[in-house]
């Protein structure tokens, strides 16, 4: 068996030392004070400080912000057992995962994978490689991935943002058997079509799985429901089917096609392909609930203020629209716009109009995707649920 240890050694501030001990995986560029040793892209580094002599060992790469990102805090050498042990703690993680065919088996850094994202969908699997180090040992961990989950066909969708800082190129590619263009996604009852090659993220949205059961059981026979940036439909679907009149808006084309195929068989689901904002501004229907779900348009800090403008104007727009006491669901997935910032922008909203709103919930991300409590940044998605009057 295949086994690599460090080749260099990366001297980190000793400022830096308690926060990766206690579990948070980045060290930053300017946070590394010299390396010792050759050592290439995406290649393990040691990583010590002057007052630590072992902190733990990472992927190396002076290309990324995150110059190290830790894989284990004791020195070993990695191979494929190292990765089955790995996929293994990820699978306990998601034991209470029910009603659903398909679900996050990897989650990155929070599952100790920085960098791999791993969904399965029925019998398959789609990976996205989004650091140089998990490029460069692909040849132990794909072994243990395809021994611990035993798939028909693996999928590689690495077609994100953000390789070229990784020294990545874009690639959407066979890994493992074969994986067909389409697969049936069954979520509570409820079957949604996950395209494989084309569609956004790794296909269908897994993370909102939680979110979509929990408006169907809100909301009531007769209601109105609107789902802005709609995706495949899946709130629309759950609401038409819970009895309600559903509209689903979204920009793509493709994304309203896609919808409409997932809504046979949902009389109360129709959708429209228009830009929300535009939409909104000139919809006369009211509604009883209104989901903003809106992409995650920030992904630095220097973005940020987009995104809550973007927030801010959505919700403005949409309260006109809002009957006296009806339900607004607002969504971020972006770790950049926390919970209560995102509350802020919404109660700036809705307090230039002159309503007053009750916080019914607030809603994370599903077990599949992990909030490592010592990683801020894996907490992305939150919704906030409320009662506007």
């Amino acid at each position: 068996m295949r086994s690599v240890e460090p080749r260099a050694t990366a001297v980190i501030k000793p400022s830096r030392t308690k926060k990766l001990r206690n579990g948070y995986p980045w060290v930053l560029r300017d946070e590394v004070v010299e390396v010792v040793g050759k050592v290439e892209p995406g290649e393990l580094i040691t990583v010590v400080s002057p007052d630590q002599p072992a902190v733990g060992i990472g992927f190396w790469n002076p290309a990324s912000r995150f110059a190290v990102r830790i894989l284990d805090l004791r020195a070993q050498a990695i191979n494929q057992e190292f990765f089955a042990e790995r996929f293994l703690r990820a699978k306990a993680r998601r034991s209470c995962i029910t009603g659903t065919n398909s679900h996050r088996v990897v989650f990155a850094e929070a599952d100790g994978l920085p960098g791999l994202i791993i969904d399965r969908y029925a019998e398959w699997l789609i990976v996205q490689v989004r650091s140089a180090g998990m490029h460069r040992y692909r040849d132990l961990w794909m072994p243990a991935l395809i021994e611990s989950e035993r798939p028909k066909g693996i999928l590689e969708r690495s077609d994100m943002e953000g390789l070229a800082e990784e020294g990545l190129e874009p690639s959407v590619k066979l890994l493992f058997g074969d994986v067909p263009e389409e697969i049936e996604v069954i979520e509570n009852g409820h079957t949604f079509i996950c395209p494989t090659r084309s569609g956004l993220k790794t296909g269908f949205y897994l993370d909102q799985r939680e979110a979509r059961k929990k408006l169907s059981d809100l909301v009531r026979p007769g209601e109105r429901v609107l789902d802005a940036c709609c995706y495949s439909g899946g709130f629309t679907i759950f609401a038409g089917t819970a009895g309600a009149e559903a509209t689903g808006v979204d920009i793509l084309p493709e994304a309203i096609e896609l919808a409409n195929r997932n809504a046979l068989g949902a009389p109360g689901a129709k959708f429209v392909c228009a830009n929300v904002f535009d939409w909104l501004a000139q919809a006369k229907e009211s509604f009883d609930t209104i989901i903003l779900d809106p992409p995650a348009i920030a992904k630095t800090g220097d973005e940020r203020d987009s995104l809550k403008g973007a927030i801010h104007k959505l919700t403005t727009l949409a309260l006109p629209r809002l009957v006296f006491g009806g339900r607004l669901v607002v969504f971020s997935c972006s770790y950049q716009l926390g919970v209560e910032a995102l509350l802020d922008v919404v109660r700036s909203a809705i307090n230039d109009q002159g309503r007053r709103c009750y916080v019914d919930d607030i809603t994370l991300q599903p077990a599949d995707h992990p909030y490592l409590a010592h990683f801020p940044e894996s907490l992305y998605l939150k919704g906030i649920w409320l009662r506007v009057e």
